[in-house]
């Protein structure tokens, strides 16, 4: 990928123009910052009061430099305005054959749904997928306050808004990478922990994952538990410390006995935490409310992958 001394990895076409205009604009601000500070040093030292009971030169206007100091900047601005508008009214305009993502924000997670899979579309929680090379139309909203949806490395933000749909296009470019989705807008508590992993796939292995209805690796990869749980923001209620959260500490707790809501008695294995992710309601551990999400749409491999890693810690 195409690095830079400023801004992070450009990972499409558009982000290399938003580059280009940015160069462009600082490029302008530093010559006129350094031509106004030359001149300015010139001046001071050619110009320097040499005898103190002498006056200077009274001057009252040069009409030729005051016409050049005003037509030039007007002429760069006009220039830049133009090309700037253009690029605006591009990024509003999708392409007719525009892949289309729903983009769902919430506290404090990011839902992305796709159109097509084995039943009529689904629905990824902090998992973005993008084919390489396809124009790619993100359609914005919110479910309760307003957030901002943020990929510095595509060089789009856009608020998304409840009630409302905004709407912004990209085109990944032709080779794999990773990003991250962040909330740009303050949006509470946990608003530092709303993120979401990216990828941008060859096309042919993004249509096997969409096939496969987004529960399949195409890469063939074994699934990380930690980075699973991290993405689905698992760590921001179960600490894995011993601390107590919102939610039971994972440290030590698999193999353990936890008495219910209900005064019965459970024991932690494989069975039980895979019923809590998803149908966390179905045994709440005593001392805590029903406030955890479920998570239906995790695939086999993605559940047994969070299981193995909690087992983990012990």
């Amino acid at each position: 990928m195409e690095g830079s001394l400023f801004l992070p990895d450009a990972l499409s076409e558009t982000a290399k123009e938003i580059d280009g205009l940015f160069y462009i604009l600082t490029g302008i601000a530093v010559v006129i910052f350094l031509l106004v500070w030359m001149l300015l040093l010139i001046f001071l030292v050619r110009y320097r009061r040499k005898h103190p009971t002498k006056e200077g030169l009274r001057l009252y206007g040069n009409t030729r430099l005051e016409i050049i100091w005003t037509v030039i900047p007007a002429l760069i601005l006009v220039v830049l305005g133009i090309y700037s508008a253009q690029m605006v009214y591009a990024l509003q305009k999708p392409p007719a054959d525009a892949y289309e993502i729903q983009v769902t924000a919430s506290k404090w997670k990011w839902e992305f749904t796709y159109p097509d899979g084995p039943n009529g579309g689904f629905t990824t929680l902090n998992d973005l997928r993008l084919p390489a090379g396809k124009p790619i139309l993100f359609r914005i909203t919110s479910k309760d306050v307003i957030h901002s949806f943020w990929v510095p490395e595509l060089r789009i933000k856009m608020d998304a808004v409840p009630g409302r749909e905004t709407r912004v296009w990209v085109k990944p470019l032709k080779e794999e990478g990773k990003f991250k989705v962040l909330c740009a807008e303050y949006c509470g508590t946990a608003h530092a922990n709303m993120v979401s992993d990216a990828l941008v796939m060859k096309e042919e292995h993004f249509g096997k994952w969409v096939a496969s209805g987004g529960k399949e690796d195409p890469s063939g990869q074994p699934l990380d538990g930690k980075q699973l749980a991290q993405q689905f923001g698992c760590l921001a209620c179960h600490a894995i410390d011993g601390r107590e959260l919102a939610g039971p500490s994972w440290k030590g707790i698999y193999g353990t006995e936890r008495e219910l809501a209900d005064g019965s008695k459970v024991k932690v294995d494989d069975e039980y935490l895979k019923e809590s992710i998803v149908n966390p309601n179905a045994k709440v551990v005593k001392g805590y409310g029903p406030a955890m999400p479920a998570y239906p749409q995790l695939s086999d491999a993605q559940l047994q992958a969070l299981v193995d890693y909690i087992k983990s810690l012990k």
